[in-house]
């Protein structure tokens, strides 16, 4: 997976000059007044609730409730995980999902970064578990540290999650936007048929996943994280289906949804574009979608 990241070589050093920049003034302003208080707001975060039905979902998951985390870049933003924890406890659910990118230095070490995790996870209700998939920040070898502290991670493969005699089942791919290889289209394609969930870290594999999936959760634009009024962004950060950066979507019969996320990319700050944790209940009815409560109309 790592060892041929997709685009090319002299993008990817580029990137790693940046990054390395970034993190060298990170390190040199993070003690400053600006920069607390600007990190500080970068962490409020909305809780969005999304009611969306299904006429063929199977009837033991009607009123399943599945929380959805992504992009907690858990170090860059000293509180980050405190305040996740914060959030998310209380709110009862099923199932945890986390589409990835849980870090944000990719070469900072995994010790601190996983114990700051499973705050996070310690603070989650959910009945059956945490569920998870990996970011173009993440590497493969934050798998093990990941599930012993209780995530199951999802390396192109599909989980079934049953109740009575009714299956639900979620598939999960590595990073597509870095470490894109054809094992991602095999596992969409190999998805049992039923409903099907799938898990990504970003929307560019979308298209493909309609073919079998009904409900798409993913993230990694950050929703622009750094954007003008009206949440205008300057970048979605995305290669292909640009036009899925942010919030509900439909692509052919399936619903998809790109959450803002939780932490911040590189730069510490957030504007007009504040994160947020996503709660998705899935019901049993004629084909419709909800956002905190008001209809959604995606044609």
């Amino acid at each position: 997976m790592e060892a041929q990241p997709s685009g090319k070589r002299w993008r990817g050093h580029l990137r790693n000059q940046l990054y390395g920049t970034a993190w060298r003034v990170h390190h040199v302003l993070r003690p400053t007044r600006p920069f607390r208080r600007g990190a500080e707001r970068a962490l409020k975060l909305d809780l969005t609730e999304l009611t969306l039905s299904f006429a063929d979902l199977p009837s033991a998951f009607d009123g399943y409730r599945i929380l959805h985390l992504t992009d907690l870049h858990l170090d860059n933003i000293d509180d980050t995980a405190v305040e996740t924890a914060a959030r998310v406890a209380g709110i009862e659910c099923d199932l945890c999902v986390i589409t990835g990118d849980i870090r944000d230095n990719i070469h900072a070490p995994l010790h601190p970064l996983i114990e700051r995790l499973e705050h996070v996870v310690s603070s989650v209700c959910a009945l059956d578990g945490v569920l998870g998939v990996l970011g173009n920040h993440d590497g493969a070898a934050m798998v093990a540290p990941m599930e012993r502290i209780g995530i199951h991670v999802l390396l192109n493969e599909t989980l079934t999650l049953s109740r009575d005699t009714d299956d639900l089942h979620v598939t999960g791919l590595d990073d597509v936007h870095r470490f894109h290889t054809e094992e991602a289209y095999a596992a969409l394609d190999a998805a049992p048929e039923g409903f099907c969930i799938a898990l990504v870290h970003s929307p560019e594999v979308a298209g493909h996943a309609a073919e079998r999936h009904r409900l798409y959760l993913t993230g990694h634009t950050h929703g622009g994280q750094i954007c003008l009024p009206g949440q205008r962004s300057f970048t979605s950060g995305l290669k292909r289906h640009r036009d899925l950066g942010r919030g509900i979507w439909r692509q052919g019969r399936m619903v998809g949804y790109t959450s803002r996320g939780i932490g911040a990319c590189i730069i510490p700050f957030r504007s007009y574009c504040p994160g947020e944790v996503v709660l998705v209940t899935l019901r049993r009815a004629t084909d419709r979608v909800s956002v905190n409560g008001s209809d959604a109309d995606l044609g």
